[in-house]
């Protein structure tokens, strides 16, 4: 067989395997380009939080705050949270939130406080639609640390908030921007599961494909305009 003709065939079939994925790739990169990063996000709705003096002399002594939060701790930091000064203390996944100033153990935190989490750190106008303790793995929270406050808001975009029972954080925010560019993240990297492994071997031996039929068709093209036959007059 001539290799042009291999590699036609070659070319041809490597289309009809890999296309349909180089076409997902096109696209939703072209989709993704649309977006700012920004409002994927959510930091486009931040709102500047009021900040503790962490200068000034506080009641609750460091040992204090270990002894009410009942951990054994790896690591302990003075905070500013809701524009108190609160003691965080943290070993390995768990964490304990404790007033330095009044020595109450704020977390686990109740919904009244998750609520007010939400509203300090959500800067829109909007209200607070729904509220509820997500206890069991959630796509949009993939990775983060259970369980988890949900706060979702009335904007156009449906802002939901993610709010660590135990330190009273903000981990995540998210919205319906958010899916639609993580639906085309999916479709981009080809981890259908947990969208983020961007070396998975799909992924790979689909980069490779896409990379031999590039290479092919680069063969044809050269083959066909430079070295083209002379046809017997």
């Amino acid at each position: 067989m001539k290799p042009i003709i291999f590699f036609r065939k070659f070319h041809k079939w490597l289309g009809l395997i890999i296309g349909l994925q180089l076409l997902l790739w096109v696209v939703g990169g072209f989709v993704m380009s649309f977006f700012d990063i920004e409002e994927v996000r959510g930091e486009h709705r931040i709102a500047e939080q009021s900040q503790a003096d962490l200068s000034q002399p506080i009641s609750i002594t460091v040992d204090e705050a270990i002894a009410s939060s009942g951990l054994i701790p790896e690591e302990v930091q003075l905070k500013s949270w809701l524009g108190s000064a609160v003691w965080l203390i943290s070993q390995g996944e768990k964490k304990a939130l404790v007033n330095a100033q009044t020595g109450e153990l704020i977390s686990p935190l109740d919904e009244g406080t998750a609520r007010r989490v939400a509203n300090a750190d959500y800067s829109g106008n909007e209200s607070i639609q729904q509220v509820q303790l997500i206890q069991e793995p959630l796509g949009e929270v993939r990775g983060k640390t259970l369980p988890l406050w949900q706060v979702t808001f009335t904007d156009d975009d449906a802002t939901r908030l993610y709010i660590s029972q135990q330190s009273g954080e903000v981990v995540a925010r998210r919205n319906d921007t958010w899916r639609l560019f993580d639906f085309f993240w999916m479709l981009h990297i080809m981890d259908y599961k947990d969208r983020t492994d961007f070396n998975n071997p799909l992924l790979v031996i689909a980069a490779l494909l896409a990379i031999l039929m590039s290479l092919s068709g680069l063969y044809l093209v050269i083959k066909l305009i430079f070295f083209k036959p002379k046809r017997p007059r």
